[in-house]
């Protein structure tokens, strides 16, 4: 356990992808030295004891993430998935806070009927300060396979492991419905370049009914991400209680995002409102923990050019509808944009074709940038114009 750079005198955490997959390779849990000394041997022994044999496969990163960080714990994952793909839950536990963190999970081509997440909940509200049991009492619960039962317990009147109960199996990192819709699309592409002399009409109609069914999976796969993080929200907020000290405002805010994010999953099924109530559900889980330390709370900035990307970290120059200006984004769209490419813009469904999202009419969330260009979603939701 240990290749990795430790970030010294503020310094932002600059990942090696191919180190952390040949750490990851030898004993399955990868330990970054900044973070080393908050584990004893026994606890690093027994992580690696866990992971052996797991199945499906458990790989474990401890890395001191933040959210300056030039990736996210998904972007990382993504890294080291392609430096020496293996298949299996990801657990990378990041810091969160002051003296908090947190553990997220990502998979790969691996069953685990949400438990992977439900097992980050309950670790996460039981050690949010002390990261060694933390890391450990996720690995020890999922592999376990008591996540169901335990969520329950902690969270006795949630809906969350019956409601969403989704697989959270992956194709190459996308989930099976997103997987199989790319695979129509490559037939679909293949049977036109075939037959586009013999039947041009009937082959766009079928290009387009498969960028038909890929929408509609890509949609699908939004909204249960939205369902299962304003669900886990939900519970969090009933789970826990005001105490003297604490900023009512900002428990007031997690309350209000919540709510927000509540009735526009019951109103829509679009893919924009999807992702808007993704965007605000995170964003309350944020108001929530900052109210649980009794700390104050500004929403954050989501990246401009793709709020799934998370906050933003800096700025960059694009021409928007008001023209040209400095817009929040994260700092892989704004290297992009450094060497002239266009960065990963979220695309929406829209007829037959898709768009970027910005250019789909879509609102209060095309005008904010999903939050990047007003922070206040809340105010533009009960006030759309």
């Amino acid at each position: 356990m240990g290749a990795g750079a430790a970030p010294e005198g503020g310094m932002i955490y600059e990942p090696d992808p191919a180190a952390i997959a040949a750490d990851l390779a030898d004993d399955g849990v990868h330990v970054d030295p900044a973070l080393a000394d908050q584990f004893t041997a026994d606890q690093l022994s027994g992580l690696a004891a866990m992971v052996d044999g797991a199945d499906p496969a458990v790989h474990v990163l401890v890395v001191p993430l933040t959210y300056d960080s030039d990736v996210s714990a998904n972007q990382l994952v993504a890294q080291v998935h392609r430096a020496a793909p293996a298949d299996g839950v990801y657990f990378v536990a990041r810091y969160s806070g002051v003296d908090a963190w947190r553990v997220e999970a990502t998979s790969y081509n691996a069953v685990t009927n949400n438990e992977d997440a439900l097992a980050t909940y309950v670790a996460g509200d039981r050690y949010p300060s002390d990261l060694a049991l933390q890391v450990t009492e996720t690995v020890e619960i999922f592999t376990g396979g008591t996540a169901e039962q335990e969520y329950a317990e902690l969270y006795p009147d949630s809906e969350t492991a019956t409601s969403t109960g989704s697989d959270d199996s992956q194709v190459l990192g996308m989930d099976p419905p997103v997987a199989i819709g790319l695979g129509v699309v490559l037939v679909a592409v293949v049977g036109w370049w075939l037959l586009r002399r013999r039947r041009p009409r009937g082959d766009v109609a079928l290009k387009r009914r498969a960028l038909r069914r890929i929408s509609s999976a890509q949609t699908q796969e939004w909204r249960r991400r939205a369902e299962t993080e304003t669900a886990a929200l939900g519970d969090r907020i009933r789970a826990l209680e005001i105490e003297h000290g604490d900023d009512s405002a900002t428990w007031a805010a997690a309350l209000d995002h919540y709510q927000a994010a509540t009735a526009i999953l019951d109103r829509s099924d679009a893919a924009a409102d999807a992702i808007g109530a993704l965007v605000l559900a995170r964003r309350g889980d944020d108001a929530l923990s900052h109210a649980a330390d009794g700390r104050t709370w500004t929403p954050s900035a989501a990246c401009f050019f793709n709020p799934l990307h998370g906050p933003a970290t800096t700025k960059a120059k694009w021409k928007t509808a008001a023209g040209r200006r400095d817009v929040p984004c994260c700092a892989a769209c704004a290297r992009d944009l450094g060497k002239r490419r266009e960065p990963e813009i979220l695309d929406l469904p829209t007829g037959d074709t898709v768009v970027h999202y910005m250019d789909a009419g879509v609102e209060p969330w095309a005008s904010t940038g999903f939050g990047a260009l007003a922070p206040d979603l809340l105010d533009r939701l009960q006030d759309p114009r």
